[in-house]
């Protein structure tokens, strides 16, 4: 055992002497510098997020609007006409009379649909032809339908038929005296305002009177 152990203790010190001595153990192991290329891959870096802040800037607020209503005016459904007249004039036998003049008035009530119910009255005179210093005069109260034709926003065309009473009196002639019949006409309103129209209107009946047609031109009064 001591030998053994006598052996050992030789056999590692010459191992020691040689390294020591520059000896190679087990051979010479050749070691050469070799240049390593080494690819060093780049390290991402993280592109940094932006937080994108919005800054609201606050809008005024436009004032709400007015609303433009458009009052409406409002009328009833009656109506008035004033009116100069002027008479033609006729000739029944042996005389004859002249042009006259005379007023009209007329209140009328729409009925709607264009038509409208209308009473009307006038007074008008003229003069005999072989009688220079004595006239002649004229009372009439008819009732009437109209019908109103609109034609355009302001002019309106309407044509009226009913019945009339006449009361006529020519002193020079003994005349006084009434009678009554069918009296048919029609003419034309043009609204200046809402309130007021321009009448124009022709007349006629089948009365026998020396009174004759007429011609009216007026305004209209809308209540």
């Amino acid at each position: 055992m001591k030998k053994s152990i006598v052996v050992a203790s030789l056999l590692l010190g010459g191992v020691v002497t040689g390294l020591s001595a520059g000896g190679d153990i087990g051979g010479s192991i050749p070691f050469e510098n070799e240049i390593v290329d080494v690819i060093v891959e780049p390290i991402p870096v993280p592109t940094p997020v932006v937080a994108e802040i919005v800054v609201e800037t606050p809008v005024a607020k436009e004032a709400p609007k007015e609303e433009v209503v458009k009052e409406e005016t409002h009328h009833s459904d009656y109506y008035l006409t004033l009116k100069g007249l002027s008479i033609a004039g006729e000739e029944i036998g042996h005389h004859e009379t002249d042009k006259g003049l005379g007023l009209g008035v007329d209140l009328g009530y729409r009925l709607g649909g264009g038509f409208a119910t209308e009473l009307g009255l006038s007074y008008a005179k003229n003069k005999l032809n072989n009688v220079a210093s004595d006239k002649a005069s004229y009372k009439t109260a008819a009732l009437s339908l109209v019908y109103d034709l609109g034609l355009t926003d302001n002019l309106a065309l309407f044509a009226k038929g009913g019945y009339m009473y006449e009361k006529e009196k020519v002193s020079a002639l003994n005349i006084d005296a009434s009678d009554k019949g069918l009296v048919y006409g029609g003419g034309l309103t043009y609204k200046l305002t809402d309130s007021m129209n321009l009448v124009g209107e022709y007349e006629a009946s089948k009365i026998d009177s020396l009174r004759g047609d007429a011609i009216g031109l007026g305004l209209m009064f809308n209540f």
